[in-house]
């Protein structure tokens, strides 16, 4: 674990940031090491260097509201590596992004008609809708609408799940 989450004043999460602009933000006074962490598996190791694994601003900072970008990869885990025809849960060199409502037709490049679909899945429903190629998709696709959650799952598990412990413990 190299990241470090960075809450405000109010400990609401602002971002999630390397080790390297943890430390510069502990040195230059800009933020501390967060009240309630007292045990050593609340901090990195690094060179010999201790660094809390959550820090808070010493200024206040209103939490703010981010659209998260659509790209592939936001896409990819939105819909959790997993093609949304087959259920197959596949690395993102073997998925392809596909149009619910083909691009042929004109369909939209958004959140909403953009779903993770495996290669085979893909070929098989070409330019047709699901319901023409006989597919039926797992699940709708949506915008997503909470950016934290989703940048959170850009990284390991223990990661996450320590971030969601802290957070949940303090709220």
């Amino acid at each position: 674990m190299n990241r470090v989450l960075l809450v405000n004043h109010e400990n609401k999460p602002l971002r999630i940031c390397s080790w390297k602009r943890a430390l510069k933000l502990l040195l230059k006074g800009k933020a501390q090491c967060e009240k309630s962490i007292k045990s050593i598996e609340d901090y990195i190791s690094i060179n010999n260097t201790e660094i809390p694994k959550v820090i808070q601003l010493n200024y206040d900072v209103a939490v703010p509201y981010k659209e998260l970008p659509f790209c592939r990869i936001n896409v990819y885990v939105r819909d959790d590596y997993t093609c949304q025809y087959c259920g197959k849960k596949l690395p993102p060199s073997e998925l392809t992004l596909d149009h619910v409502y083909p691009k042929s037709r004109f369909g939209p490049d958004i959140w909403e008609n953009i779903v993770t679909c495996c290669k085979e899945c893909n070929q098989y429903k070409a330019d047709k809708t699901p319901k023409e190629a006989g597919m039926k998709l797992l699940r709708r696709p949506f915008r997503p609408k909470e950016y934290f959650e989703y940048e959170m799952k850009k990284y390991s598990y223990t990661e996450q799940m320590y971030w969601r412990r802290w957070m949940y413990k303090s709220a």
